[in-house]
């Protein structure tokens, strides 16, 4: 047991009450930290005692295995939010990505509509370099801020030091840099007109989606066409060509076509609304959900051989 801190860490905390799946065993440790300082106290003492550590943002694109996680889970409550000069807006990790584009449109900026309907908070965005309707974290981000959680030293990375790509970035191949917050650089722009476009988003995402679902969102990242023989595929597979002027083919394209909607496994099935999306009606358990993504991408590689990556983070397998 963690002692002597500014404060609770707590014992065998159920992980499925801190994820949108609501799934998920116990932690053996849990700490909520609301500052860098609170912060830097718990990894030091996790360092000390050489335990594994999980970095939780809103636990919205995660799946916690049913046996837990052996080790400590901070989950970041850092909501510091502010407008400068020059389109900055800098937001801590824990700030939820609906706030930060709420604060942005107050702020007379324009650029980070799109993200409205993203579940996450800033942290876990930027380090999946979420994104939708064309658009990216790194096309917004200009500075984030880390901490190394075994030097214990904190450090500003540019925009090209976080290597972002497809639903990717530094900080899935450094789990050591923990987001502590990040600058948005964004253009001026017309509150109203922002407004608008924030309406538009909205309306679009929950015609699609399962919005409010216990549900991790997408599963699986779309298949990018530098990964495939584009000439190959297309040619056995025309439908594919009402893709061809996009970076990639939609996952839940592919899952549908393979006849997966609706398919289910014990308490959770695949969304009839969005075939990328998984849902928990309600006492899933982790290991049905691996069996559902293990027959997701038999049947996907089956028919087109294409083999799907997950985009969820697991947690504690």
């Amino acid at each position: 047991m963690m002692e002597h801190m500014s404060f609770e860490v707590k014992e065998n905390i159920p992980l499925s009450g801190y994820s949108v799946f609501k799934i998920g065993g116990p932690a053996r440790y849990f700490a909520i930290v609301h500052n860098e300082e609170d912060l830097l106290d718990v990894l030091c003492r996790a360092k000390e005692k050489n335990l594994p550590v999980f970095i939780l943002g809103a636990g919205s694109n995660i799946l916690a295995s049913d046996k837990g996680f052996p080790g400590l889970v901070v989950k970041m409550d850092l909501q510091g939010l502010y407008a400068a000069e020059g389109g900055k807006l800098t937001a801590e990790s824990g700030v939820s990505m609906a706030r930060a584009v709420s604060e942005s449109v107050k702020a007379g900026r324009t650029g980070f509509e799109w993200a409205i309907g993203v579940p996450g908070t800033i942290g876990g965005s930027v380090r999946g370099n979420a994104g939708c309707f064309g658009e990216e974290m790194k096309d917004v981000v200009s500075r984030v801020a880390v901490l190394d959680r075994f030097s214990l030293l904190k450090s500003v990375l540019t925009n090209g030091d976080c290597r972002f790509g497809y639903r990717d970035s530094l900080f899935k191949h450094n789990p050591n840099f923990v987001i502590l917050s990040a600058i948005l650089e964004l253009a001026k722009g017309d509150a109203l007109e922002s407004q608008k476009k924030i309406l538009e988003y909205s309306a679009t995402r929950s015609k699609k989606q399962d919005i409010g679902a216990k549900s991790a969102g997408c599963i699986f990242k779309n298949v990018e066409w530098a990964r495939i023989d584009r000439e190959a595929v297309t040619k056995e597979f025309p439908g594919l060509l009402q893709f061809m002027a996009h970076p990639s083919i939609p996952a839940a394209y592919l899952i549908d076509q393979a006849g997966l909607k609706g398919k289910k496994i014990g308490k959770v099935f695949v969304s009839p609304k969005h075939a990328n999306y998984i849902v928990n009606e309600g006492g899933g358990s982790a290991d049905e959900v691996m069996q559902l993504i293990a027959v997701i991408k038999e049947y996907v590689h089956r028919k087109y051989n294409i083999m799907l990556e997950e985009e969820i983070q697991l947690v504690g397998f």
